[in-house]
């Protein structure tokens, strides 16, 4: 309610020609901005952990900027790179959208198969487009909705999950229906604003086999990375921002990191 008052407010004060000139500015910035790391990088993500993945796009229209700068969900990146030093043998992307998470963790498993799972078929080509633009198109499948059976009947065992499905990750991540969800490794985005209750459920579920550690989405620190980066600090700025909607209010990211307590046997 706070924020509907806000806006309104904003709306009154502020004159129309002034908010179009004012959204202009801003959007022309981060054009700008995206625009010259673009030149730099050759169209690949210039830090993070999955730095030097060459995105799908074509120009620098096509791309996030956060997704181009590497910054994107920076509050799981320490527990991925554990992930990846623990060299997981496959991994199961629930949501996969245009290929950061199952080409990026291809790359850094390189004997990861990786099931990547998108039901918008637009969105699972991009998917297999930027598997083969990574040179990781045979490791990288990409298939359609993962519903409970689906993923029961992938010939996995030690696992590493990325899911970012919009509260259906309350259906699909059940070990009762999944038996070798019991073992793996989940990094869940959580959705609570779309399906009430579904953090606990998942808790409920998991903690008896798994450590849960659940983190909020944090202010990015445009400093940091355009020193990783190797940009000005007003590209950054420009390009670090993450703003996520949901029914056309902002809303911050929020994760589940689930550990699990034993690990697979024979791995």
């Amino acid at each position: 309610m706070i924020v509907v008052a806000l806006r309104r407010l904003y709306h009154a004060l502020v004159p129309l020609a002034l908010r179009r000139r004012m959204r202009f500015a801003r959007f022309g910035a981060n054009n700008r901005a995206r625009a010259a790391l673009w030149r730099q990088s050759g169209g690949r993500i210039a830090a993070g952990p999955f730095k030097g993945l060459l995105l799908a796009g074509d120009t620098p229209g096509d791309c996030y900027g956060a997704l181009l700068l590497g910054s994107y969900e920076c509050e799981t990146h320490d527990w991925l790179e554990h992930q990846f030093s623990r060299g997981w043998s496959a991994v199961v992307n629930i949501g996969s959208d245009i290929g950061y998470y199952s080409t990026g963790t291809a790359l850094r498993l390189p004997r990861a198969n990786v099931y990547a799972f998108e039901m918008i078929e637009a969105k699972r080509a991009e998917t297999a487009r930027s598997a083969v633009r990574n040179g990781v198109a045979s490791r990288v499948h990409a298939l359609g909705f993962a519903d409970p059976a689906a993923l029961a009947a992938l010939p996995v065992r030690d696992v590493l999950v990325i899911s970012d499905c919009e509260g259906y990750e309350a259906v699909a991540l059940d070990p009762t229906a999944v038996p070798w969800l019991a073992n793996a490794a989940m990094l869940i985005e959580l959705h609570d604003f779309a399906v009430l209750g579904a953090t606990e459920t998942l808790r409920t579920r998991f903690s008896s086999t798994h450590d849960v550690v659940i983190v909020k989405q944090q202010p990015r620190d445009p400093a940091t990375w355009a020193r990783r980066a190797g940009i000005s600090l007003a590209c950054a700025t420009e390009l670090v921002q993450e703003l996520r909607l949901w029914g056309g209010q902002h809303i911050d990211g929020q994760w589940m990191f689930l550990t699990p307590k034993t690990q697979p046997a024979g791995s």
